[in-house]
């Protein structure tokens, strides 16, 4: 594995665990507006979704290994 493989797989890793912290503190009352609720949620999605591609990157470099 390379330099660059482990660093976008770390780098997956972080937009992951980014994300499961924004999920796991998504809070909709305590004076946050529905919109701000909404796209906090929204966000995380996408740094899943970046965090997976980043992954899947790394897996298909890997296999062609």
């Amino acid at each position: 594995m390379t330099l660059k493989l482990i660093a976008t797989w770390i780098f997956g890793g972080v937009l992951i665990s980014a994300a499961a912290w924004i999920f796991g503190h998504a809070d909709s009352n305590a004076g946050v507006s529905q919109a701000g609720y909404v796209m906090a949620v929204f966000m995380a999605f996408v740094l899943i979704l970046i965090g997976g591609l980043a992954w899947i990157n790394v897996a298909s470099a890997t296999a062609k290994h």
